[in-house]
């Protein structure tokens, strides 16, 4: 199935009364007081990097602190759950990657939905590449495929959780080749790792940043990417598309976003206060130090847009794989 039909499946409704109608914010002071913003990750990670970015340069914009937390705990779910009970006033705030809209859709007892949060803008995005191991017999995408053909379910995949990126990358794949995977789980990136370097794993999804320096040192040998086109540090990498497998084209995307609710000034400053930092020369070279470039989904509209489209998605690859828990 394509993947655009899987958009066709189903229609989700983006917003739902907020949750705290009457804790709002003065739009005309705001911020007035220190901002927290919640990484639901360890301190580190890409997300947490993105945060920082985004937080040192949202002081010196709207002048006043901007303070990220970690919240790591439950597979993200733990900060998402926090930021959705949160007054709607402009002082909580979670960076966030595609799997606040993936796990509720896979994972019962989430304790929140996409309904209660407003989107204030994406912060970057980043395609997932798979890898395998250097010392693999997989050389190409076409052999792994070919193994997995001939062995269906002999393959193993390593992934972080149901619903997240890792997951849904390796999904998309493995319906478009009509191949059948079986995936093993792990707390984090860092902990698989070292079972695909030592083949204990066939492969796994990752971003760029968590595998470029094993794969030019020969540890680790890349397959195809996720992106639209191919990778200026990784030119020799094939995209999944030029492979023959479009519908596997993602991205690991960052936004930030706040209890549902939110001032709608408020969520205007913000966002544009994001667009400013994605204009700045500068900061577009550390955004790209770490992995990450900004899309052209540039407003508060349209990052609510993509969450909605992201979720329908979810859905439908969840229902294929018989992974949805609604």
């Amino acid at each position: 199935m394509r993947r655009r039909a899987f958009l066709a499946l189903i229609a989700f409704p983006l917003y739902a009364q907020p949750l705290f109608a009457g804790d709002t914010a003065d739009s005309n002071s705001y911020p007035d007081k220190p901002v927290r913003v919640i990484v639901p990750t360890s301190a580190g990670g890409m997300t947490d990097q993105v945060a920082r970015l985004y937080a040192e340069y949202l002081s010196v914009q709207l002048k006043q602190s901007f303070v990220v937390e970690n919240m790591p705990g439950a597979s993200t779910m733990l900060a998402s759950r926090y930021v959705a009970r949160a007054p709607a006033n402009g002082y909580t705030l979670l960076v966030t990657a595609n799997s606040i809209v993936t796990i509720p859709v896979v994972t019962k007892d989430t304790g929140y939905q996409l309904k209660d949060f407003t989107g204030i803008g994406e912060v970057g995005r980043a395609p997932s590449l798979l890898v395998v191991s250097g010392d693999s017999p997989y050389k190409t995408l076409p052999e792994l495929i070919k193994a997995a053909r001939d062995k269906p379910g002999n393959l193993t995949y390593a992934f972080t959780g149901y619903g997240t990126t890792s997951h849904i990358t390796a999904q998309l794949f493995a319906q478009q080749a009509k191949i059948t995977l079986t995936g093993v789980p792990y707390k984090g990136i860092s902990l698989a790792v070292p079972d695909v370097t030592s083949k204990r794993v066939d492969f796994m999804m990752g971003p760029i940043t968590s595998t470029e320096a094993l794969i030019k040192s020969g540890k680790m040998r890349a397959l195809a990417i996720t992106a639209d086109t191919r990778s200026a540090a990784l030119p020799d990498v094939p995209t999944f598309k030029e492979s023959g497998y479009a519908d596997a084209t993602y991205n690991l995307v960052f936004g930030m976003v706040a209890p549902a609710g939110l001032n709608t000034e408020i969520t205007q400053r913000l966002s544009t206060a994001l667009e400013s930092a994605k204009n700045d020369p500068e900061f577009g070279q550390r955004l790209q130090n770490i992995g990450l470039h900004p899309s052209d989904i540039r407003t508060s509209a349209q990052y609510n847009a993509f969450l909605a489209d992201e979720q329908k998605l979810s859905l439908a690859l969840a229902r294929e794989a018989g992974l949805d828990t609604h």
